[in-house]
């Protein structure tokens, strides 16, 4: 067994934690709208979309911080490289999009079969990210989950590595951040026209090609920082 393999089977143990807990997020989201659209009867159709597909991305948030702050520590104990591990994080993190992708499109195309779960809903395949196309179907629900998984993991890296002080420097320095961009734009005019770009651009780009960025810096970010993170 390769140390990537053995760091993967240690990241594997616990399915539940790694895997399920978004699936079972979104299964009963869909059962809890479903019984709320079925009893408000005289809700127009217009009107009976949800946007509680935002729970099987937020139950997730909490993976990579269990992954470095509890399996980082074990995994160190039983002889696991540092590499070895980031390596099969990566991996996890693949996977997870993976099926993310492409278990939301099955069940956009369920939702869509079965006239909005019979109740005339729309939970899944949102108007404003529905593709004609399967394969781009999952890359819009699959790329997002690799960014929110990059950007919670380097967040827990930075806690692992520099502790609760690095935690107040990170938040800080995004908060000064941002304001500086809020200051720019404002004194540029450029409010609308940065608005505007993303406005227009297709939501394949949006929810695909952008978050790939994303994806990029938080989870260098996360691979340098691992390195380096206390055990």
């Amino acid at each position: 067994m390769s140390p990537t393999e053995k760091a993967l089977r240690i990241q594997t143990l616990k399915l539940k934690q790694t895997f399920a807990i978004q699936w079972y997020s979104i299964g009963i989201a869909i059962c809890l709208v479903a019984v709320i659209f079925a009893v408000a009867h005289d809700t127009p159709y217009d009107r009976r979309v949800s946007g509680a597909l935002s729970a099987f991305y937020l139950s997730s948030a909490g993976m990579q911080p269990w992954l470095v702050n509890h399996v980082f520590p074990f995994s160190m104990a039983l002889s696991v490289t540092r590499s070895a591990f980031v390596r099969a994080t990566m991996v996890i993190i693949a996977a997870e999009a993976v099926l993310a992708g492409v278990g939301l499109t099955v069940l956009s195309r369920v939702e869509h079969a079965t006239d909005g779960w019979f109740v005339h809903m729309r939970l899944i395949d949102l108007p404003h990210i529905h593709q004609d196309n399967a394969f781009t179907q999952a890359l819009v629900y699959g790329v997002p989950m690799a960014a929110l998984s990059s950007m919670t993991a380097f967040i827990a890296a930075v806690f692992r590595t520099f502790g609760q002080i690095g935690l107040w420097v990170l938040a800080v320095g995004m908060a000064v951040l941002g304001a500086l961009v809020v200051v720019l734009l404002t004194l540029t005019h450029s409010v609308g026209a940065f608005a505007d770009f993303f406005s227009s651009q297709p939501m394949l780009a949006d929810l695909a090609v952008y978050p790939l960025v994303l994806v990029v810096l938080f989870g260098g970010g996360w691979a340098v920082l691992m390195k380096r993170a206390r055990v």
